[in-house]
């Protein structure tokens, strides 16, 4: 049996207390930069491994709706549906995704003919 000393006492403290700076470092280029798509995919790449799903489904909309020219946050958010079992929406973002040259989500889905 393994002490969980250091993971509770130690990692766990610093990997949050790493996210809380990052959260805290895109929130600031939100306030000067509203508009920033970039800091809304990374403030819903921090939600997500914060376990924040639904926020982290919000900011990743957000990222699309000021850039629907960046594949990154479909993909993110295609994989959350899918992960939610929502295939329709998490297709619709795949195919998106793939228009943009990033077919990662499309194969993936592929490999799985029964969530069409």
């Amino acid at each position: 049996m393994s002490d969980p000393f250091w993971r509770e006492q130690v990692v766990q403290p610093c990997l949050s207390n790493d996210v809380d700076n990052a959260v805290a470092e895109q929130k600031a280029i939100l306030a000067k930069d509203p508009n920033n798509a970039k800091a809304y995919y990374a403030l819903g790449t921090l939600s997500h491994f914060k376990g924040e799903i639904d926020q982290a489904m919000q900011y990743f909309r957000k990222s699309i709706e000021l850039d629907p020219a960046d594949a990154a946050p479909h993909l993110s958010l295609g994989r959350l549906y899918a992960v939610r079992g929502k295939y329709e929406a998490a297709w619709k973002h795949a195919r998106a995704a793939e228009a943009l040259g990033a077919r990662d989500l499309v194969e993936m889905l592929e490999r799985y003919p029964n969530l069409k």
